[in-house]
């Protein structure tokens, strides 16, 4: 599965976090979303759908704070937002 892109929102929130929180978790985030497009079933990314005001969505779970939240297209995947659960949810 292929990144196609980001929103505004996912880039901002992710510059956002990146900033605030220690120099490994951009590392370890992109990992996670690597590990996403090899294999989105792995165990440690906590895959599950959630529905956002009638439009189908995905999380993954970046550590036990930080979600990803993204959505399927027809080539790949697009990066929503990502955030706590209260914020991206």
């Amino acid at each position: 599965m292929k990144i196609l892109g980001t929103t505004a929102r996912f880039a901002k929130n992710f510059a956002k976090l990146c900033k605030s929180r220690e120099k490994r978790f951009k590392i370890i985030t992109e990992k996670k979303i690597e590990l996403l497009q090899v294999d989105p079933n792995h165990n440690s990314l906590r895959l599950h759908k959630i529905n956002l005001k009638g439009d189908q969505a995905w999380s993954i779970s970046i550590d036990m704070k930080i979600r990803v939240l993204f959505v399927y297209e027809k080539d790949g995947i697009v990066l929503v937002n990502i955030g706590t659960h209260d914020e991206v949810y």
